[in-house]
């Protein structure tokens, strides 16, 4: 359980991206493996280009994921300048012979979900178990609930290797005995297959799920993410592994 804050900077531009950017990124993560794990998150980017106004991108979510990774339930409100805002919560659930998305808002729809598709928290998980178990790659299908068509996106990790130490960055004392690699992710839209990721993150990832060194590469573009300020809250009390 845990409050972090990452300050963004614009780190590389091309031709046809912005000419600077800053912002900040929010997050809180709380719960265990019998009540179930919430997070919210805040991201609030201003891009400037060379000709005309800035531009401001607003996202809120917040997220349930039940401890078995079976349940799922999103809300988001995002913003961006002259633009409607998108805002939208639904439901997902894992059954036997298939994953089921209940949209809600702003229209009831139900959407069935591609096979061993998993929620953020999982995902983080088995993620930290194959980078402890020596493997340097993961790949699993994605639903967090953030993007504005509800879409799944594979996902592809490289895990660098194992580090101990810290990162140098916002970190307490305690961080100095935990191990942490580094990781970079990157999404594929399902139905392209053409092998170009329309997003890539690279971060630190340490065995306790506390992620820094952000990097949030969208390729005409990329913004640098610096842990500003992290709060280690009071942890659940739950026996479950």
């Amino acid at each position: 359980a845990h409050r972090a804050v990452y300050d963004l900077a614009l780190l590389k531009s091309s031709n046809s991206g912005p000419e600077s950017a800053r912002g900040r990124i929010v997050i809180e993560f709380s719960g265990s493996a019998c009540d179930g794990y919430v997070q919210t998150m805040r991201q609030v980017v201003e891009l400037a280009a060379m000709e005309g106004e800035a531009a401001r991108l607003d996202y809120r979510s917040s997220t349930f994921e039940s401890g078995d990774g079976t349940r799922f339930r999103y809300s988001r409100d995002n913003k961006k300048s002259g633009e409607q805002p998108d805002k939208s919560d639904g439901a997902v659930e894992k059954r036997t012979n298939f994953i089921t998305l209940i949209i809600n808002k702003p229209k009831r729809k139900q959407i069935y979900l591609p096979e061993g598709t998993l929620f953020p928290t999982e995902h983080m998980k088995r993620l930290i178990q194959t980078a402890k178990s020596g493997e340097t790659r993961f790949a699993a299908p994605l639903f967090d609930g953030a993007d504005e068509d509800n879409r799944v996106f594979d996902t592809v990790v490289t895990i660098g290797a194992r580090k101990e130490g810290g990162d140098g960055q916002a970190l307490t004392a305690a961080f100095n005995s935990l191990l942490y690699w580094p990781m970079s992710m990157s999404f594929f839209e399902r139905e392209k297959g053409d092998g170009t990721p329309v997003q890539t993150m690279r971060f630190h990832v340490f065995e306790n799920g506390v992620i820094s060194s952000i990097v949030i590469d969208f390729g005409d573009f990329a913004l640098s993410g610096k842990l500003q300020g992290l709060e280690m809250l009071k942890p659940a009390v739950c026996d479950k592994k």
